[in-house]
C-alpha cells in the first residue's frame, strides 16, 4: 500500500496527485466510493425507465438540449459526443497533465453524482496504473463546459479509438486495449457526458502549477539569502519588529525563513555598509510574502476544485433526481490562475532586479558584471540581458484569460471562463520564474568570490559548496550557459532543497 493512493472523493491532495504523476504512485478507490457509484448508476437507469428528460441522457448537448432523444438511441448519443467532440490543435499535452486529469476525473466519479458505471471506472483505473498516456492536443477549451475537447480525446481510449503513449510507443486505443487484455467500453446512457464534461485538465494543469510554485518560492529564499550575503545586505529590513508591525502571514513566514537562512553568517555582525538597502531586497518580505499568500490561497482552492464533481447534470440519490447545473465552469480556478500568474511574474521581476543589483558595479560596489577584469571581460554582463527577456515573457503571459469571453454554441453558452488557458500560461510562467531564480542563485555564487575572506552562514555555504562543487568561479571570460542549465536543473530537481527543508518550514506552512 506504500505506493498506492486510495482516492474517495474527498481528501485527494495536491501532493498526492504528484506522487501519482511524477512518481508512478498507483491508484485505487475507496469501498464506500464504489457503493456510491453503483447507488448512482441506480438512478440513472430508473430516470430513464420512466421517460423523464435529462440533459445529455434523452436530449441533445448545448443549444440542442431540447431535441429528445428516444430510449433506444442514448447509447448512440454518447459515442456521438464523445466522437464530435474530439477536436483540438497544438502541441499534445505534457504527460504529467493528462495523468493528472485523469486521476481527478477518477477522482470526482468517487462522489457517486456522475452516474457513470463502476466497470467503466475501473477500466479508466487501469490506463491510469498501466501509465497509459492518451493524446491530447493542447488547444480546444474553453474552460466551459469543463474541458469537454480534452476530456473527449481521453474518453476516446476507453471506447477503443484515438491515440496514447504506452511504454514510450504510440498506438491506436483499439490496439492499445488489446495490448493490456483490457475490453473497451460501449458508452451507456449519461457515460460519455460523464467522461467529457469536467474541469479535470485545467485543474491539473493547476495543481502541478501550485506544487511547483511553493518550491520556487523555497528557492527564492535561498536565492535572497545568497543575494544578502554577497550585496552585504542590511538585515534590519527582515527583524521580527518589522513584521510584527504588519499580519500578513506570508511576509512573516518568508523573513522568517530568511532569517534562519542567514543564521550565524558574518552579516549579523558587521555593520551594513547602507542605512537602507534597494527595494528589490529590502522589500523582499513583503514581495515574496504576498506572492507565497498567493500560491497557499490557489492552493486552497484547487484542492477544493479536484475533489468536486464538475460534472453536469448531477445524479442525487437522496432525492432522485438528476439535477441540471453549472459546476463545469471553470472560474474558480481560471481566476486564481490568472492571480497566481500575476503573482509568479511579480516574483520574476523583482529576482532580475536584484541580479542588477549585483551586477551594477555603482549600486553594489562590486566589480562591473562580477568580472576581474571588467573591459577586456563582460562577465555576466548578458546574463542579465537573458534574465529581462524572460522576464519580459513573463508579462506577456500573466494578461488575464478570464476577462475574454467567447459566447458559443449558438448563445447556450454564453459565458465561458477560458480556464484551460489561464491554467496553461500559469504552468508556462512557474516554468520560466524558475528558470530566472536559478539565474538569482548563479549570479549570487559568482558575486561572493568578490567579497573575501567572510564567514557565510552554514546554510548558505552549503548551498555555495554545492554548486562550486560542478561550477568553479568564472575568472575570465568563458562559457557558462551550461554552468546556468545545471543550475536551474537543480533547482527542477529539489536537490538544493534536500538538506535544509527544517529551515524553509515556514514556507512549507508546517
Amino acid at each position: 500500500m506504500n505506493n498506492i493512493i486510495v482516492l474517495d472523493g474527498n481528501s485527494l491532495t495536491i501532493q498526492d496527485l504528484i506522487k501519482i504523476t511524477r512518481k508512478g504512485y498507483k491508484i485505487q478507490i475507496s469501498d464506500e466510493s464504489k457503493q456510491r457509484i453503483i447507488e448512482s448508476r441506480k438512478i440513472i437507469e430508473e430516470l430513464i425507465s420512466g421517460n423523464e428528460a435529462i440533459y445529455g441522457v434523452s436530449t441533445g448537448f448545448g443549444k440542442l438540449a431540447n431535441v429528445l432523444i428516444s430510449s433506444e438511441e442514448q447509447s448512440t448519443l454518447q459515442e456521438n459526443i464523445i466522437r464530435s467532440h474530439s477536436i483540438g490543435f497544438g502541441d499534445f499535452l505534457p504527460d504529467e497533465i493528462v495523468r493528472g486529469a485523469m486521476v481527478i476525473a477518477i477522482n470526482s466519479y468517487c462522489k457517486g453524482s456522475s452516474g457513470i458505471r463502476l466497470s467503466t471506472v475501473d477500466l479508466y483505473i487501469e490506463l491510469v496504473n498501466n501509465e497509459v498516456i492518451p493524446l491530447v492536443p493542447s488547444v480546444g477549451s474553453l474552460g466551459a463546459s469543463g474541458d469537454l475537447a480534452p476530456l473527449s480525446y481521453i474518453a476516446s481510449i476507453l471506447m477503443g479509438e484515438g491515440k496514447a503513449k504506452y511504454n514510450g510507443k504510440t498506438y491506436d486505443g483499439k490496439e492499445l486495449l488489446n495490448i493490456l487484455g483490457l475490453k473497451p467500453v460501449n458508452p451507456v446512457a449519461k457515460e460519455g457526458l460523464s467522461l467529457v464534461n469536467g474541469t479535470h485538465v485545467l485543474s491539473s494543469y493547476a495543481a502541478h502549477t501550485v506544487y511547483d510554485a511553493l518550491s520556487i518560492m523555497k528557492h527564492s529564499a535561498i536565492s535572497v539569502a545568497l543575494v544578502l550575503e554577497a550585496f552585504h545586505g542590511n538585515t534590519d529590513a527582515f527583524s521580527p519588529f518589522i513584521m510584527e508591525n504588519r499580519a500578513h502571514k506570508g511576509q512573516r513566514d518568508f523573513a522568517k525563513t530568511v532569517l534562519k537562512l542567514i543564521k550565524d553568517s558574518d552579516i549579523e555582525k558587521i555593520k551594513a555598509p547602507r542605512v537602507q538597502d534597494p527595494y528589490s531586497i529590502r522589500c523582499s518580505p513583503q514581495v515574496h510574502g504576498a506572492i507565497l499568500d498567493t500560491i497557499r490561497y490557489a492552493k486552497d482552492v484547487v484542492e477544493i476544485e479536484i475533489n468536486s464533481v464538475t460534472d453536469n447534470p448531477l445524479i442525487s440519490v437522496s432525492e432522485n433526481h438528476a439535477f441540471s447545473g453549472g459546476n463545469f465552469h471553470g472560474e474558480p480556478i481560471s481566476l486564481v490562475m490568472d492571480f497566481l500568474s500575476i503573482a509568479m511574474t511579480e516574483l520574476g521581476t523583482i529576482s532580475e532586479r536584484r541580479v542588477n543589483q549585483l551586477l551594477n558595479t555603482s549600486l553594489s560596489n562590486l566589480p562591473a558584471f562580477l568580472t576581474g577584469n571588467p573591459g577586456l571581460n563582460s562577465g555576466l554582463m548578458i546574463l542579465q540581458y537573458a534574465d529581462a527577456a524572460l522576464s519580459s515573457e513573463n508579462k506577456v503571459l500573466s494578461s488575464p484569460a478570464t476577462i475574454d469571453n467567447t459566447p458559443v454554441s449558438a448563445d447556450q453558452e454564453d459565458h465561458v471562463s477560458m480556464g484551460l488557458t489561464s491554467s496553461k500560461k500559469a504552468y508556462k510562467i512557474r516554468e520560466i520564474v524558475l528558470q530566472m531564480i536559478a539565474i538569482e542563485i548563479f549570479t549570487a555564487c559568482q558575486a561572493l568570490e568578490f567579497r573575501g575572506e567572510r564567514d557565510l552562514s552554514p546554510v548558505n555555504k552549503e548551498i555555495y559548496d554545492y554548486i562550486r562543487k560542478k561550477i568553479p568561479p568564472i575568472a575570465d571570460d568563458r562559457r557558462y550557459d551550461d554552468d546556468v542549465y545545471w543550475v536551474i536543473e537543480q533547482v527542477k530537481a529539489g536537490n538544493l532543497l534536500k538538506n535544509i527543508e527544517k529551515e524553509l518550514l515556514s514556507i512549507s506552512g508546517e
